[in-house]
C-alpha cells in the first residue's frame, strides 16, 4: 500500500512540475516578445463593410488602439464600433504576430420611412437609421410614406419591421416590385414597379397579402398581378381588380 501511495505522489508530483514549466515557458516567450516590440507592428485589416467608409471605421477606433497586439483591449474596441449607426455587429480577431482583423457586418435597411418631415430608413430588426444623400442612393429600397400624422405613432416602428420581415421570408418577389407604399386612414396603398396599385386595410394586413399571393398562384402563368392597373383586397372574401389597357 505504502509503493502505491508513493507513485500516486510521484505521478502528481511529475503533472504539477510540467505545469509549471509549461507556464513558465509560455511566460518567458510572452515576456520576451513583448520586451523585443514582436507585437508592435502590426496591420489592421477592416471586412466586410459596404456602406462605411474603412477611413472612418480607422479614425473611430484609433484613440482605442494601442502601441501593441497583445496588450489591445478588444472589448472596447467592438463596443465603439457596434455604436455606430448601420453597424449591426463586430468580430475582431488578432492573428500573431502582426495582424488584428475586423470583421464587420452592417444592417441593410429594408424601406425608407417618410412621416411628416422626418425620413429615416429602418431595417429588419427595427433600427431606425438616418437618411442622407449618400445614404438614399445606396440602398435602393420602397418609400414608405405616412400621410397622418397620428398613424402608427407609438408601435410604428416595429410594426412597420415585422410586416416587412413576413414580405421578405414569405413573399419577396412582392416585395422586389414595390416601389412606394402610403398609409392614410387605415388604408396601406401599395405601389409596384410597374403602376399597379393594391389596396390593403390596416387591420389584417399580413392576411391580406397572404390571399393576394393565393391570387396570384391561380392566376399564374397566364396573368401576373403587374397587368392589373390595380386590385384592392379590402372586400371581405373577395377580390376587386382591373385590368390595364381595357376600358371601364
Amino acid at each position: 500500500m505504502i509503493i502505491i501511495y508513493k507513485q500516486k505522489i510521484l505521478k502528481m508530483f511529475e503533472k504539477i512540475s510540467y505545469i509549471i514549466f509549461i507556464s513558465t515557458f509560455t511566460y518567458s516567450i510572452y515576456a520576451y516578445s513583448f520586451n523585443i516590440g514582436l507585437f508592435d507592428n502590426f496591420e489592421i485589416q477592416i471586412i466586410g463593410n459596404h456602406y462605411i467608409e474603412t477611413s472612418f471605421i480607422e479614425n473611430e477606433i484609433y484613440p482605442q488602439v494601442s502601441s501593441s497586439l497583445l496588450s489591445m483591449n478588444i472589448n472596447d474596441i467592438k463596443n465603439k464600433l457596434e455604436l455606430i449607426d448601420y453597424i449591426q455587429t463586430v468580430q475582431i480577431s488578432p492573428i500573431l504576430p502582426n495582424i488584428l482583423t475586423i470583421y464587420i457586418v452592417e444592417r441593410s435597411p429594408v424601406v425608407l420611412m417618410k412621416k411628416a418631415d422626418e425620413i429615416t430608413f429602418i431595417d429588419q430588426e427595427g433600427i431606425l437609421l438616418p437618411a442622407n444623400k449618400k445614404s438614399i442612393s445606396t440602398f435602393p429600397v420602397p418609400v414608405l410614406s405616412i400621410m397622418d400624422i397620428n398613424e402608427l405613432v407609438n408601435d410604428s416602428t416595429e410594426h412597420i419591421s415585422q410586416f416587412f420581415q413576413f414580405l421578405l421570408s414569405e413573399y419577396p418577389s412582392f416585395y422586389n416590385n414595390l416601389s412606394e407604399i402610403i398609409i392614410q386612414f387605415g388604408i396601406w396603398e401599395f405601389h409596384s414597379d410597374g403602376n399597379t396599385k393594391i389596396y390593403a386595410y390596416e387591420a389584417n394586413l399580413i392576411n391580406q397579402i397572404n390571399i393576394l399571393q393565393e391570387f396570384e398562384k391561380t392566376i399564374y402563368p397566364i396573368r401576373n398581378l403587374y397587368d392589373y392597373s390595380y386590385i384592392d383586397l379590402r372586400i371581405d372574401k373577395q377580390i376587386i381588380v382591373k385590368e390595364k389597357y381595357r376600358k371601364g
